[in-house]
């Protein structure tokens, strides 16, 4: 709607200008080490996975507490879980996500 500077980018007003969804989570500005998985990081509640503002998840605690359960289960029967093959991202704009990820599991022994 008029011209604008967003670092150090012109962009003037009619300008066609396109979101990449995958960026967003992936800010070196927000987040150290962007590319990588931190499960733990400090600032893990600034992912954009459940949306933001007035466009936040609505079931978004839903969602997490599965995803809660479903690592405390997989720690529990699991001692270790090892990447075997770097993963297949999936090329998207929209999602940043993998298409393929092996990994060899290693069972907890029961006592």
């Amino acid at each position: 709607m008029q011209d604008v500077v967003i670092k150090d980018q012109q962009i003037r007003a009619g300008d066609k200008v396109v979101m990449w969804y995958l960026s967003g989570n992936r800010d070196e500005t927000i987040f150290p080490d962007p590319d990588a998985i931190h499960f733990d990081r400090e600032n893990i509640t600034r992912h954009l996975a459940f949306g933001f503002g007035i466009h936040r998840c609505m079931g978004m605690k839903v969602a997490e507490l599965q995803l809660r359960i479903l690592w405390q289960g997989i720690l529990e029967r699991f001692d270790n879980i090892e990447l075997v093959a770097p993963p297949k991202r999936l090329k998207s704009n929209q999602r940043n996500g993998y298409k393929e990820m092996m990994v060899r599991i290693k069972p907890r022994l029961k006592h």
